[in-house]
């Protein structure tokens, strides 16, 4: 039964298919037959393909979609793909492996950005390297559970975690920030079957066990594994690197710091290469966490945004995270709706991402505002929004404008 599933060819392109993002955000998709002649295909391009932003697809001879873009002019960007000699291989090479274009007019560039990638986890399109559910996933620091917890690296949040922090892009540095935390702060690395005791526990025999692996001689494990530590002095270290986690203790770079510049002075410089490392990781880990509890501090209300034949589009947004979308509410039903809405928004509790969409679409709209800092300010607080909500539904304001 499985096999027969693998085997099964997916559906042929009949359109991109349903959006988080309301209608009103893009206009109807336009599909071209490809000419093979290139400025053919350009006049066709020029003839049909808008100035605006928005989102495209490429089409092979079977039908299936090969690649997903987005751009902010439409025209611009498809036509460069071609260009008698395009700048970047990968796109003559879609080129001609396409037969048909289709592309959806987006109102706004950070629209666009949302539906490309919410295209890419449905479609998968060969050509598509990056924001594939498979590949280059965000993912989590995760504190485990049990007597002798450890830092973990996670693709998502899952149960037997005592705190999960992230997402976080770049799976590589994360894995290596994840195992100097473990080092730094003296947790176990190694498999969570392994029994783990601890010497205010009675044994039967007085006769001392060996710890399983070099770590504890290296003085960077307890050794929870052989009796060696007690279940206080290991839960300390646990709570250390909690805290370094959370921001609230970041002293552990000093010290690191200053152990470093100690080794070197003494000219043990494989010690100081290694406490360097260590350094430049949980620096790196330390920064992106700071930069994600501010977004997720900042990021919290309604993110106004242009929506067709000028409308007003709300993104409602908690923690960073997109809970949904709608068209700024023209009519007291609408507004009382979107009260509703928003009041439940703004007392949801976030524990993390249920999909790679969600995680992947949190990344980008922080990443958005840090590239857009001027968007804060079509960002509406809970309160502001649920203000101009009962204001529609009073009938003093009507349209759905967006809100000064």
């Amino acid at each position: 039964m499985t096999s027969l599933l693998l085997s099964t060819p997916p559906p042929k392109f009949s359109g991109f298919g349903p959006s988080l993002l309301v209608q009103q955000t893009r206009r109807r998709l336009q599909a071209h037959d490809l000419p093979e002649d290139r400025m053919e295909a350009r006049a066709m391009l020029h003839d049909h393909c808008p100035l605006t932003p928005g989102v495209y697809g490429w089409i092979d001879a079977n039908q299936q979609i090969c690649y997903i873009g987005k751009s902010k002019s439409l025209r611009k960007r498809l036509l460069s793909y071609l260009a008698k000699t395009p700048t970047d291989p990968k796109a003559g090479r879609i080129r001609k492996h396409s037969r048909r274009l289709v592309w959806e007019p987006m109102a706004d560039e950070l629209l666009a950005l949302i539906r490309e990638q919410e295209l890419i986890c449905r479609w998968r399109p060969d050509f598509n390297k990056q924001g594939q559910p498979t590949r280059r996933q965000p993912a989590f620091v995760g504190i485990t559970t049990g007597p002798a917890a450890n830092a973990k690296f996670v693709r998502r949040e899952v149960t037997g975690l005592s705190h999960a922090f992230g997402p976080i892009a770049g799976t590589g540095e994360l894995r290596a920030a994840v195992n100097s935390v473990n080092q730094v702060f003296q947790l176990r690395d190694c498999p969570d079957k392994t029994t783990f005791t601890f010497n205010n526990q009675p044994t039967l025999f007085e006769n001392p066990e060996s710890a399983k692996c070099i770590r504890f001689e290296l003085g960077s494990c307890p050794g929870p594994c052989a009796s060696l530590c007690s279940k206080s002095r290991y839960r300390k270290n646990v709570d250390a690197a909690v805290e370094f986690l959370e921001g609230r203790d970041l002293s552990s770079l000093g010290r690191l710091e200053h152990a470093m510049h100690e080794a070197s002075a003494r000219q043990s410089f494989e010690r100081a290469a290694v406490l360097r490392d260590h350094f430049n990781q949980l620096t790196w880990l330390s920064r992106r966490l700071s930069a994600l509890r501010e977004s997720e501090k900042l990021l919290n209300g309604v993110l106004q945004v242009a929506a067709t034949q000028g409308r007003t589009a709300w993104l409602v947004l908690k923690a960073g995270k997109l809970l949904g979308s709608a068209v700024a509410p023209d009519s007291s039903e609408r507004a009382k709706a979107a009260e509703r809405f928003l009041a439940e928004a703004a007392e949801r509790s976030i524990f993390g991402a249920s999909s790679v969409l969600d995680t992947s679409l949190q990344l980008l709209i922080m990443a958005w505002f840090r590239k857009h800092p001027s968007s804060k300010q079509d960002l509406l607080s809970f309160g502001d929004a649920i203000t101009h909500c009962r204001s529609v539904g009073n009938g003093k304001l009507d349209q759905g404008k967006a809100v000064a």
